[in-house]
């Protein structure tokens, strides 16, 4: 099958985050979600954003995403591609033809017969929350079940609507191993996360469906836990997916939701903690998001600053930790989610490969993947479309944007017929 990868979004509704334990984890209140650097520059408020009634438009575009069902938001995504809304940013990107013609995805000279569809879960479980002071505590909460039964429903509505729609979909379960037992993650493997590559699978009766395992640290995944209960949880999950080749995709910036404090978000979310991970199972497949782009300039020297804007090339350590690993390791890949609401980004990332040399531009070319971290994204664009433009517009080669949209992520997933 000839396919257009998003290998990274979100659809969701407003049952499925845990706002509790958000809010639980800001344990010093304002001054933490200063120092956790939601609001650097770059991240959600820029200069651009902040003007007139911007930000109120794009926030009230991402709420709409989660004020319906799963499926009619999947509807939603590829009208948007087939040009059927219109722009009313005058800034916005905005492609030449729709996407989604005479009934093909269109990129660049390339065109495709089905876009490969990999939404991501992420497990909003959470422990029961009780502290002093707090009126009404917080039971321990299961959510990844239900939201999982809602998105094989929201497949099956679009389906039902959408008969002749090009999307296929290829789902992550989100998994919080610290809040479930080892028999729940192992039960929970066995009932939805197929064990074969056949794209077939995605249409048989069931719910052995999702393709690949998604980690989210922010929300208290520790990839490598000195204690050995917590430990055996983890290595259960990297077992079953060694032995199946399925494929894990790990959150990777400094931001986004979180369900513990940032200093230890941000010690889970780095690629550095994932080497004995990878030690220990070298083939693992692993894809971090968001290219470990970070925002918070406390993560940052400033002379490394200074030298990667002089040489217009990433300044954040978490991007060479994880290039480090792509070298080490034949499975570890990088995808562009929601970095790429940043034109700048791809024209850093462009500049950096042309600094290494031919073996090494070809491992990273050959293990970065497109994703457009839909909904999420909206708060920095005005639609899935203008990701997709800013997507095209970007420096890289024909060739290579094929090779980001299906190649690598064919090699990634590993999906046969």
């Amino acid at each position: 099958m000839n396919y257009f990868f998003d290998q990274h979004f979100h659809v969701m509704n407003i049952e499925h985050p845990n706002l509790l334990s958000f809010f639980a984890s800001l344990d010093t209140g304002i001054p933490d979600l200063i120092t956790s650097g939601a609001l650097s520059p770059n991240y959600i408020l820029t200069g651009k954003n902040l003007k007139g009634s911007l930000m109120l438009n794009r926030i009230t575009n991402t709420l709409t995403t989660f004020e319906q069902p799963i499926g009619e938001t999947l509807a939603v995504m590829e009208d948007d591609l087939e040009g059927k809304f219109t722009s009313h940013e005058e800034e916005a990107p905005k492609p030449d033809q729709p996407y989604i013609r005479e009934g093909k995805m269109h990129m660049r000279s390339q065109s495709y017969d089905k876009l490969a569809m990999c939404p991501q879960l992420m497990d909003f479980s959470s422990n029961e929350i009780s502290r002093e002071g707090l009126y009404y505590p917080s039971k321990k909460t299961s959510r990844i079940l239900k939201y999982a039964e809602d998105t094989l429903a929201g497949f099956d509505l679009y389906r039902k609507d959408h008969p002749e729609g090009l999307f296929e979909f290829f789902p992550f379960i989100g998994i919080t191993p610290p809040t479930h037992s080892i028999e729940f993650i192992e039960e929970l493997l066995e009932t939805y996360v197929t064990k074969t590559h056949s794209r077939q699978g995605q249409f048989k009766e069931g719910k052995q469906k999702f393709y690949g395992v998604k980690f989210y640290p922010p929300l208290g995944y520790n990839p490598w836990p000195s204690d050995q209960k917590e430990r055996d949880k983890v290595t259960l999950i990297y077992d079953f997916c060694t032995k199946y080749d399925v494929p894990i995709m790990t959150h990777c910036d400094d931001q986004g939701f979180r369900g513990i404090s940032p200093k230890e978000a941000w010690k889970y979310t780095s690629p550095a903690t994932y080497k004995p991970v990878l030690e220990a199972y070298p083939t693992l497949r692993i894809d971090f998001a968001h290219y470990g782009w970070q925002y918070n300039p406390l993560h940052k020297k400033p002379l490394t600053i200074l030298t990667a804007a002089a040489a217009k090339v990433p300044d954040s350590p978490w991007f060479f930790e994880l290039v480090e690993l792509m070298h080490l390791y034949p499975n570890v890949y990088a995808d562009f989610s929601f970095s790429g609401t940043n034109s700048d980004f791809y024209i850093l990332l462009d500049n950096y490969i042309k600094t290494l040399d031919e073996m090494k531009a070809e491992t990273v070319l050959s293990r970065s993947l497109f994703g457009s971290d839909f909904n999420v994204n909206l708060l920095k664009v005005e639609s899935y479309t203008s990701y997709y433009r800013m997507f095209e517009l970007s420096p890289f080669a024909d060739e290579n944007i094929h090779r980001f949209v299906q190649t690598n992520p064919m090699a990634y997933m590993g999906i046969v017929e």
